[in-house]
């Protein structure tokens, strides 16, 4: 009995989260006979339960929902807001049963008449007619498409059909269990990898060591997919919010979802529900205009907030929008000025984009008064940190008078992340890799420390930051007797693109690594995100860099100290002429232009792949031209990479080991010999061969292309458009862009597409289903035109550079 008790509960919470977006998106058509098919089936399978379980308060409320939903599909009586709103009150009363029943507590008593007695038709509304039109409240209209649907027009469904895919309830807890079970299993596979490893070769071990680590690798990506749920789940109670907002708040809002099927863990979806629900606040009390308002400005009464996410690699894009009024900058900045957050001279330095993440400061609201919705100045800083705790980042884009658009950039997973491993004091730290900008050495010439007060500074590159020593931070070593010159800098840029320098003894490697909790009492330190464990089995922990940040006072201090230096000082950095220093494959040093080095990578030899002529390294789900063979064979194990980049293009170099940054002592000398080489300069006194960086990328017409290429918008919510098109485009040398608002070179349209709004472009490229166009139809494309659609885009791009 209890078993089935659970399977009740389980089953009506999943009912209950579907239902809500189901009533909002009936109210705003209530022809939807579909819809109202779902919601009465929702109602008389929790009446039917309650009757075998004896519940009798909940088989009276659902009973009551059942007779008013029936009359509505017997045309006896219209759907109206209150209609749908009594619905809602109820459907809000089962859920909180629900939860006493799963607590074994006794139901709450008192206030069901009152919401059974709401069902009932008003008074003032007497002698309507199953004829009359429905007339939406002038109050507020919500409409949302279902997140499977993916259209806000799609009109009519018909019922949805039973699914005949197997499937079984399972208790989260025993998913953890496995997927804890298959870590240590991972972890211990890459123990025994290494003592093999120091044992010599053994052919007989070898071979049935690799099948046993790919089917692990198949089991625990098969154990990370059962953790993962669709986006749906999250969307499917977003309706509700933003009907019972807007009504609250007297606003017309409809909303529109796409990439709900797009998958992400499920600890993750619970993590940015509630920044979710702050933007969603924001947006509908202070960013969308009232329908008056609206009017008067050339905009629809009913306002837009749309959600998009999209899965690109191992993160997931959530971009929220709206098409209100915009944040206004220089009132931002002047209530910053106003509360001492910064000063005027601060804010006159400030770029447009700088000031509009002034919304992300504690304190800083641009409501007129405060509410009961939002206004208090708190939320979107609380939203950024728990956004940031995650390992995830959070960017906001904003025009007046059009609207704005937060962009959140989250890991697919809380228990899998990319790594960079340092050492402090003995011992081995995680850190998350998505905050890595770049690591240099304390030695280098061209680092200079410097102290400000007690805070120690670190030029690079032309700008001072913040710099901390790892040790200090844990407490494991004293302030004063840091060697500064013998540590390695870790440069962390932060979401906001802040960046300090955090000093380490030494960097070991990238890993992915299998993230645990931690305490909460460790957690609260502020120091440290999660545990995992080093191949061995020894505990390493990761560090909370945001919170390290917070903590030492970096986040207001590093956007006034992390400043251009005078003009004078870059042209002496300037003359110095840095390069890095590496051991080629063949052993000998050598030395290519620092300002050519984007990132040092580490991979597995499997990640590469030589035929022929073709040489690539696959590097984050990217594949990369490989250059740097010619001068010997790559090692069996990892291989190490310089990715270097032009601005436009980037190839992998490889290389045997990396030495250091060092400035050059003299002028290069040409040299004939080998055509790779530029020359050869003196570094500390010996002769260097010199990489030709413009004849390295002047011979790779196959380079991989950087994010600065010509954009394309591609036609939204088109699955076709995803999977067919997308690596055309990208092939032909575009950039897909998932912002609305950014005004790219080319937008493709498809012809049979419903109007939609345009997207900003300089060119639009038109592709028609048919092979034959239409009469009067000279422009469009047979969209498998593949010669006809590639012309078309390389016109555009010859249009941009001329």
């Amino acid at each position: 009995m209890d078993d089935l008790l659970a399977d009740f509960v389980a089953e009506t919470r999943e009912m209950l989260e579907a239902s809500g977006g189901e009533i909002v998106a009936w109210e705003a058509d209530p022809s939807d006979r579909a819809r109202l098919d779902t919601i009465f089936r929702f109602v008389h399978t929790v009446k039917g339960n309650c009757g075998f379980f004896d519940f009798p308060h909940l088989e009276k409320l659902s009973h009551a929902a059942e007779d008013a939903l029936a009359d509505c599909r017997a045309g006896r009586r219209e759907a109206d807001s209150t209609l749908v709103s009594a619905v809602l009150a109820i459907i809000d009363r089962i859920s909180e049963m629900i939860d006493s029943i799963e607590a074994g507590e006794d139901h709450p008593e008192g206030g069901d008449d009152a919401l059974i007695a709401a069902l009932n038709p008003h008074d003032d509304t007497p002698g309507m007619s199953p004829a009359e039109p429905h007339k939406p409240s002038e109050t507020t209209q919500v409409t949302a498409t279902s997140p499977a649907e993916g259209k806000a027009d799609a009109g009519p469904k018909p019922a949805r059909a039973a699914s005949v895919q197997r499937t079984i309830r399972l208790p989260t807890e025993l998913l953890d269990e496995v997927m804890k079970g298959v870590s240590d299993m991972v972890l211990a596979r890459n123990d025994l990898a290494r003592r093999l490893r120091d044992a010599g070769d053994h052919p007989e071990i070898d071979g049935p060591f690799d099948r046993l680590s790919t089917i692990l690798a198949e089991v625990r990506s098969s154990i990370t997919r059962m953790r993962m749920q669709r986006l749906e789940h999250l969307f499917s109670s977003l309706p509700r919010l933003v009907r019972d907002l807007s009504t609250e708040l007297g606003k017309q809002v409809m909303v529109d979802f796409e990439g709900g099927e797009v998958e992400l863990d499920r600890e993750m979806i619970e993590m940015v529900r509630d920044p979710l629900t702050h933007i969603i606040r924001n947006a509908i009390d202070h960013g969308l205009e009232g329908p008056g308002e609206r009017i008067k400005s050339g905009k629809h009464e009913i306002g837009l907030l749309k959600f998009a996410a999209r899965q690109s690699g191992n993160q997931i894009t959530l971009a929220i929008s709206d098409d209100g009024r915009g944040i206004d900058a220089d009132r931002l900045a002047a209530k910053a000025v106003a509360a001492g957050i910064y000063s005027q001279a601060e804010i006159d330095e400030m770029s447009e984009r700088r000031k509009h993440h002034l919304i992300f400061e504690p304190g800083l609201s641009t409501a007129e008064k405060v509410s009961s919705v939002s206004g208090r100045g708190v939320g979107m800083d609380v939203v950024r940190a728990n956004i940031e705790h995650v390992g995830g980042s959070i960017d906001v884009t904003t025009k007046p008078g059009e609207g704005t658009s937060f962009h959140l950039k989250l890991p697919l997973t809380l228990s899998i992340i990319a790594a960079l491993t340092v050492g402090s004091g003995g011992q081995r730290y995680a850190i998350p890799r998505s905050y890595v900008e770049e690591i240099v050495f304390g030695s280098s010439d061209h680092v200079d420390f410097a102290e400000a007060g007690d805070r120690r500074l670190v030029t690079f590159r032309g700008k001072r930051v913040p710099c901390l020593a790892l040790g200090e931070i844990l407490g494991s070593e004293d302030p004063g007797s840091v060697d500064w010159a013998s540590m390695t800098l870790v440069l962390v840029r932060m979401a906001s693109n802040d960046v300090f320098a955090l000093a380490v003894d030494r960097v070991y490697d990238h890993e992915d690594v299998v993230v645990k909790p931690i305490a909460p009492a460790i957690m609260e330190t502020g120091l440290y995100a999660g545990t995992t464990l080093l191949d061995d089995g020894r505990p390493m922990m990761l560090l909370d860099l945001p919170s390290i940040a917070q903590k030492h006072r970096l986040v207001d201090e590093m956007r006034s100290m992390a400043r251009t230096l005078p003009e004078e000082e870059q042209t002496e950095q300037r003359k110095a002429r840095p390069v890095m220093l590496f051991t080629g494959l063949d052993g000998r040093r050598r030395a290519v232009r620092l300002e050519l080095v984007r990132r040092i990578d580490t991979i597995s030899r499997e990640a590469i792949d030589i035929e022929g002529s073709r040489k690539q390294a696959v590097i984050d789900g990217a594949i990369f031209s490989l250059l740097g063979l010619e001068y010997g064979e790559l090692p069996e194990g990892r291989c190490r990479l310089l990715r270097l980049s032009d601005g436009e293009h980037e190839v992998v170099y490889a290389v045997s080991e990396v030495l250091d940054a060092a400035d050059m002592d003299g002028e290069i000398v040409p040299s004939s010999a080998d055509p790779a080489v530029e020359g050869v300069t003196l570094i500390g006194g010996e002769p260097v061969p010199v990489i030709d960086g413009h004849g390295l990328f002047a011979a790779q017409g196959t380079a991989r292309k950087t994010g600065r290429t010509a954009s394309c918008h591609l036609p939204a919510s088109s699955d076709w458009a995803r999977t067919i098109l997308e690596p055309l485009v990208e092939a032909a040398g575009y950039r897909v862009s998932t912002e609305p608002e950014e005004e790219t070179d080319v937008a493709i349209e498809l012809v049979d597409d419903d109007p939609r709004p345009a997207f900003p472009a300089r060119h639009i490229i038109r592709l028609r289903p048919e092979p034959e166009p239409a009469e009067n139809d000279d422009e469009s494309i047979y969209r498998y035109d593949r010669e006809a659609l590639l012309s078309a885009l390389k016109r555009a791009r010859v249009e941009k550079t001329a």
